[in-house]
């Protein structure tokens, strides 16, 4: 248990917040319950939850965890963008295709990471990742080398991620 202890602590804080933003209630005894339903669920949990969120302490982990926040919203407006643009012509341009592309991250938190960016990024889709390769499921193939492209896009997430996660 020692072990998983700056997990639990990580998992516990965020649990926490987030009873009390469904909550919104300052009472004592709803601090309480909040603070002993968050701390049970992280140690059920092992604190898989968030990992160990107190490497963030570190500044220049916690500068490459906004850095990485604000790539992410970046690259999500812009293909939210695309995709509008997409759907609004007469005749909507897709290209469909899965592409395989290399991910050497060692940590499985952060390949899970750049596997949900990935997804939460309109018109592409992860589909798997075994060993070091992920697949992708583009909705408009990109122009050029389709896995030139896509492995910068890989690499764009996961590069980030590496500065925080090893």
């Amino acid at each position: 248990m020692t072990k998983n202890l700056p997990s639990i602590v990580s998992s516990s804080v965020v649990l926490f917040g987030i009873w009390l933003s469904l909550t919104l209630s300052f009472d004592l005894q709803e601090i309480i319950l909040g603070v002993v339903v968050s701390v049970l669920a992280a140690v059920a949990v092992k604190g898989a939850l968030t990992g160990n969120l107190l490497r963030l302490l570190n500044p220049e982990k916690f500068l490459a965890a906004v850095g990485y926040i604000l790539f992410f919203l970046t690259q999500m407006v812009k293909a939210n963008i695309d995709i509008f643009f997409r759907i609004f012509k007469p005749v909507i341009p897709i290209k469909p295709g899965i592409v395989k592309a290399d991910i050497t991250l060692k940590s499985e938190r952060a390949r899970a990471i750049v596997a949900n960016s990935i997804t939460l990024t309109p018109g592409t889709i992860t589909i798997d990742i075994i060993g070091d390769e992920i697949f992708i499921h583009w909705v408009f193939l990109p122009g050029g080398d389709v896995h030139l492209a896509t492995q910068a896009m890989v690499d764009s997430f996961a590069g980030r991620l590496e500065n925080i996660f090893e």
